[in-house]
This record gives structure tokens, C-alpha cells and sequence, in this order.
């Protein structure tokens, strides 16, 4: 068998650079399921906060009942 070398099991050497190391962290630490509660918890905070400060929706015209014409009535336009 010459010319055949069996991998030793180890640390392999580290791949790319900063990013996915920093990105690969939280998975080396086993807080991934930590991470993920952060991120949603923070976009539910982002969301909430844009339905609380929204401005009312405008209020559209009712459709005219019982008139002569037979045209559809007007459509809502947006500002």
C-alpha cells in the first residue's frame, strides 16, 4: 500500500476568513437556538413597533346604493 496515507481525525485547518468564522461562531458555541430567539424576538419587536406608530389607513368612499346610473362606483385611489 505505498503511496496511501490514512487521514488522521483532527481539527481541520480554518477555511476562509473573518466572516464565516464570526457567522460559524454561534454553531461552535451550541447557542445556535439562542441566536435564533434573539433575531426573531427582535423582529417582532421591529414589527410591532411599525403597526404601533402607523398612521390610520384613510377611510374609503362607501359605494353609492339605489342610483339611476349604471356605472360601478368610483374606486379608492391611494395618495
Amino acid at each position: 500500500m505505498s503511496g496511501y496515507r490514512a487521514r488522521r481525525p483532527g481539527r481541520r485547518a480554518p477555511a476562509g476568513g473573518l466572516l464565516p468564522r464570526l457567522l460559524s461562531l454561534p454553531a461552535r458555541l451550541h447557542v445556535r437556538w439562542l441566536v435564533i430567539a434573539l433575531v426573531m424576538a427582535a423582529a417582532v419587536g421591529l414589527y410591532g413597533r411599525v403597526l404601533a406608530t402607523a398612521p390610520p389607513m384613510p377611510p374609503t368612499r362607501a359605494p353609492q346604493t339605489g342610483t339611476a346610473t349604471s356605472s360601478p362606483p368610483p374606486r379608492a385611489t391611494l395618495p
